[in-house]
């Protein structure tokens, strides 16, 4: 193909455009939107894809994960006990090149303020304590400091910029001071840029590991460094260039073997986990964040899919309906000799050329609709995205489907016209209707399928959100308190929040109640084998029952006048009664437990959800802990029930007694309910993206259908004026121009239903609570494409109704 023929081919094809402007718009429009929402569910793709990638090392990166679990239940952790890392760098020389930890107390935010200005404290809810060796693992960035020893030496502290400017705005914040919990100065050895976005560890501070033995010595109690059982710190391996990390995982048998407890060894499985498969792969106990799922990768994946061929379809109707026009064009053409290859080669290139013109304006699309998107799919996706060299083989490859896929038919269906039967108005032929006919019915079920798909995700989400978790959540206002003087003081705490008039009650628990738990080790009257089992279980103070509108269903919570409660008693919920095979909950009452069987089950619970609602209940249990020391330890919120009358009043008077109290920590609180709506942000996240693709993908089906309308209607002149002529109304030929794409709905519909059904019954299958599939569902989405088609096809065919009849039989 000379370069004069492709000029040739060019400047018809812009001619052929200008021509015909409207349904030109109509094709580049469709093409562009099309692209552009493909676009955007790629960068979406490639940015969830990508996290933890920008590590150097990320290939050898391992979290390692323990499972602790007997006859299905335990625990599946993302942390480790404290001297698992140094263990394996002792035992394993030769595989592990380095070990780093993260550990933050299991706090939900940790105090800094300034030394010469106590006024500027915050709760940094991103702080971390974390091994001498994470600048030989990781490629996070250390601007200010010397990364060999500014986290080897003890009381040293790590500040990202955005944290170095808030705590010392107006000078130099290197070698300055900050207060750790109004209890141990830390010098800031450091300045870090923040943590890309596409890290799963977002971090404002990092304390040096070795700190922690001071903080612990000084307050002389509990030591962790030497415990293999309690599991806080999230352990990262490097391991060296050519280690096999599954025959590595499997060695690792004898080294829980070795070390761990004898009451746990038994049901002690540690496993690698690779970096890069943390952020959507991972639902593990104690993650440091919730992270997204690969579902919404496959999910957006597929809509990117249906968009790009439902504006290929838009493409090759939109071509063939001005086939009429373009018909007699190809005949006289090829009368005077033109070859069949140069007519393909020519609607190539306008295919072509409109594909390039849709991609640039596909590509100003996404630029100018970035934010929106940003804000929608909470991601920072910066403009220039089409500078990276990622990104071109994919645009290239959009291109070339666009181009050259979706002209090839077009291309060949009007080539093939023999000139005799073009010019005898013969070369209409049904075999090509039918298979556009075909490709709109597949628009429609992509449409049901999409329809379907996001009212299931919206009340998936909406369920998870409304459904009752079997507690009180809301009015429910969370103080952290873990790690504050209120240990020795929290009864005349509590009974200075009960004497205003907006607190109805107060309690203490471990953890936010409906999202995390912890585990801990118990032997019940009847276990087999006399060895004991690791359960969920939660540390509570009294009224715990009481503050979140617990049902007790047999025996009694815990009680003030029961003075060995915090010791010798425990409350349980129902699945753990089946459990254990008790025949029912009041025969669970006054049950024994502990490895002597001194104390008693004195209550069961009506089962609730204790942890998110992904996972199904299992057995719990409530445990009174009154030690001020373990309350340091293991309680880390105070639930106070509030007046919904009195909002404000009760807040302002709790800030109030937390001051009197706590003045050394900045006063905070949450809102139970809003903070476990957080727990389903990929859901959220995934509902808002396909949500608007999906509208996305139905108008550009409805472009499509244009086209498949216009070619009926340059089909039908004749017969439509003929009909006029015989006197047929307007609304007799729109019901008979309709009809044809009203069976095409029902077609489309009886093929997309069991297609949606079965796809959202996959989804849904991942939660252990979840909605039923209603028929009505699939009626909504039904009654849309109904519309949509309805609304098209109806404007299309009152136009060609209107037409005058004289002009049609003229042409004729």
């Amino acid at each position: 193909m000379t370069f004069d023929m492709i000029r040739h081919y060019l400047k018809t094809a812009l001619r052929n455009l200008y021509k015909q402007r409207f349904y030109a718009a109509l094709n580049i429009l469709g093409l562009a939107l099309g692209l552009a929402c493909c676009l955007m569910i790629l960068l979406y793709v490639q940015d969830e894809l990508s996290f933890d990638r920008f590590h150097d090392k990320s290939d050898r990166i391992y979290r390692l994960n323990e499972y602790i679990e007997d006859d299905e239940v335990g625990e599946r952790s993302a942390s480790m006990p404290f001297p698992v890392a140094r263990a394996l760098e002792t035992d394993y020389p030769q595989e592990v090149v380095e070990t780093v930890r993260f550990f933050n107390y299991q706090a939900p935010t940790l105090t800094l303020s300034r030394t010469d200005d106590p006024n500027r404290k915050f709760n940094e809810p991103n702080v971390f304590f974390a091994d001498s060796g994470l600048f030989n693992m990781f490629d996070y960035q250390l601007l200010e400091g010397d990364p060999e020893r500014v986290l080897q030496e003890p009381n040293n502290i790590l500040l990202t910029e955005e944290m170095a400017a808030k705590y010392f705005p107006s000078g130099e914040a290197l070698g300055k001071t900050l207060r750790f919990q109004g209890q141990a100065d830390l010098k800031v050895a450091g300045i870090l840029a923040s943590p890309p976005s596409q890290s799963h560890l977002q971090f404002d501070a990092l304390i040096s590991f070795v700190t922690l033995e001071g903080l612990y010595a000084a307050e002389g109690g509990f030591q962790p460094f030497d415990n293999w059982y309690w599991n806080p710190c999230w352990t990262y391996v490097l391991l060296d260039e050519g280690v096999d990390a599954d025959r590595f995982e499997s060695q690792l048998a004898s080294f829980v073997d070795k070390y761990f407890y004898e009451s746990i060894k038994d049901d002690v499985t540690l496993h690698l986990q690779p970096l890069g498969a943390i952020h959507l792969y991972s639902a593990l106990d104690y993650e440091i964040a919730p992270n997204s799922s690969a579902d919404s990768i496959y999910i957006l994946s597929g809509i990117a899919l249906f968009i790009l061929l439902i504006a290929a379809i838009n493409y090759m109707n939109l071509a063939t309906a001005r086939s009429v026009k373009r018909a007699r064009e190809v005949g006289l053409r090829k009368t005077l000799g033109v070859p069949r290859r140069w007519l393909i080669g020519q609607f190539l290139v306008e295919s072509g050329l409109y594909a390039g013109i849709a991609m640039v304006l596909g590509i100003i699309i996404v630029e100018l609709c970035l934010p929106a998107f940003n804000q929608v799919a909470d991601k920072s996706i910066s403009p220039g995205f089409w500078h990276e060299l990622w990104l071109l083989p994919w645009l290239g490859g959009m291109l070339l489907i666009l181009g050259l896929g979706a002209g090839l038919y077009p291309a060949f269906v009007l080539t093939s016209y023999r000139p005799v039967d073009v010019f005898k108005g013969k070369f209409m032929r049904p075999s090509g209707f039918s298979l556009r006919k075909g490709l709109v019915v597949l628009q429609f079920v992509i449409a049901v399928v999409l329809i379907v798909g996001t009212i299931v995700s919206v009340q998936q989400l909406q369920f998870l959100r409304s459904k009752d978790p079997g507690f009180q959540r809301d009015h429910i206002v969370m103080l952290p308190v873990q790690r504050t003087p209120l240990g020795h003081k929290y009864e005349q705490f509590r009974n200075d929040l009960l004497r205003h008039p907006g607190v109805e009650a107060v309690t203490a628990v471990e953890e936010v109640l409906g999202a995390k738990y912890q585990a801990a080790n118990y032997l019940f009257e009847g276990m087999e084998g006399g060895r004991s089992k690791l359960f969920p279980h939660l540390n509570v103070r009294y009224d715990f029952t009481e503050t979140f509108n617990i049902e007790v269903v047999a025996g009694r919570g815990f009680d003030r006048s029961f003075r060995t409660d915090d010791s010798l008693a425990l409350v349980i919920n129902e699945t753990m009664v089946q459990h254990l095979g008790w025949e029912s909950c009041e025969a669970a009452v006054g049950k024994t437990f502990g490895l002597n069987y001194k104390g008693k089950v004195v209550g069961v619970v009506r089962d609730f959800n204790f942890a998110n609602k992904r996972q199904p209940i299992s057995p719990l249990v409530l445990d009174l802990n009154l030690n001020p020391y373990a309350f340091n330890l293991f309680i880390k919120y105070a639930a106070v029930r509030i007046n919904p009358a009195q909002v404000k009043p009760a807040l302002a008077e709790i800030e109030q007694t937390w001051g009197e109290y706590v003045p050394e920590k900045a006063f905070e609180y949450f809102f139970l309910d809003q903070n476990l709506d957080k727990l389903y942000a990929s859901e959220e996240r995934l509902a808002r993206v396909s949500t608007a693709f999906s509208f996305l993908a139905i108008f550009v089906a409805a472009l499509g259908l244009l086209g498949l309308v216009s070619f009926a209607a340059e089909q039908r002149r004749r017969e439509i004026s003929v009909r006029k002529v015989m006197g047929a109304s307007t609304q007799q030929i729109m019901r008979m121009l309709s009809w044809e794409f009203l069976k095409l709905v029902l077609v489309a519909f009886g093929l997309g239903v069991p297609l949606a059904w079965w796809l959202t019954s996959r989804w849904l299958e991942d939660f252990a609570f979840r909605i039923a599939v209603s028929p009505w569902y699939f009626g909504i989405a039904g009654l849309g494409v109904l519309a949509f088609t309805l609304l098209t096809v109806g404007i299309q065919a009152l136009r060609a109704a209107q037409a005058d009849p004289a002009n049609a039989l003229r042409e004729e």
